[in-house]
């Protein structure tokens, strides 16, 4: 039911902009993150979760829920391994493609400029609808049901699938932030970063934080345009192959997340 909704809420509104674009951005403008039906339908996930749970768990489903998006009490290696572990092989590939391609390096290698970027990567916590707005659904509530029925990384691919899929509407509208990127390795990208946050999700006890970090993060310094997607993607998928390898398969799950 909550896949059901999601997509229908994200889809259903990609749909009355394509048919009906007229009238819809007379209504609520042009499509972009800064279109307020746009920005709530990115928390769609979010809102979809507390209703689901509500439903379907009552009080106790709520507690857990918003139990998991609170828990702030983890070991500090997990808040490192999500906001720069992702960062340092989001940067690796960018440099590797600078060398291989004889380009400019990330901005990032400026260190007079690291004041600017924090500034900036700070308001973009609250500016970007992504982190806040799905992460509590896909990874608070999506990722422990799909582990109580699969071992976690089937469970980490298909939710990455999902969350790929879920984007896809994003790619019709010029305005929206996918529209410039290759779908085929946004969508590889897309599904071995689910694998990592699952990863640092699962060993963080359950909480969502270390998701919101890591997408945050995620959004921050990837490069997936058109010259660097494919090595942000095969970077990725490296990483979540050398988590799962590392963990034996496990992703360090031990205990359902919903307990």
């Amino acid at each position: 039911m909550f896949y059901l909704l999601v997509f229908a809420w994200a889809w259903g509104v990609g749909l009355l902009f394509a048919v009906a674009g007229g009238p819809m951005v007379r209504t609520f403008g042009e499509v972009s993150l800064g279109n307020p039906l746009v920005f709530v339908t990115v928390w769609s996930p979010t809102i979809l979760a507390f209703a689901v749970s509500a439903v379907y768990g009552g009080r106790a489903g709520l507690r857990d829920l918003v139990g998991r998006i609170l828990r702030w009490r983890f070991p500090l290696r997990w808040y490192l391994a999500a906001t720069f572990g992702i960062a340092g092989v989001a940067l690796g590939a960018r440099f590797l493609q600078a060398h291989l391609l004889g380009a400019a390096p990330p901005p990032v290698s400026d260190v007079a400029r690291w004041p600017e970027f924090a500034t900036a990567g700070l308001a973009m916590m609250v500016l970007d609808p992504g982190p806040i707005g799905e992460d509590p659904g896909w990874r608070g509530f999506g990722l422990p049901k799909m582990l109580e029925r699969f071992d976690p990384p089937t469970a980490a691919v298909l939710l990455g699938v999902i969350w790929a899929v879920w984007h896809l509407p994003a790619f019709l509208f010029s305005g929206m932030p996918q529209s410039s990127l290759p779908l085929g390795w946004f969508c590889l990208s897309m599904v071995s970063v689910t694998v990592l946050m699952a990863w640092v999700t699962i060993n963080a006890g359950g909480a969502v934080i270390p998701a919101i970090l890591m997408h945050w993060s995620f959004n921050r310094f990837s490069d997936l345009s058109q010259e660097g997607a494919i090595y942000a993607a095969l970077a990725y998928t490296a990483a979540a192959l050398v988590v799962i390898l590392a963990t034996r398969g496990s992703l360090g799950f031990r205990r359902p997340l919903t307990r």
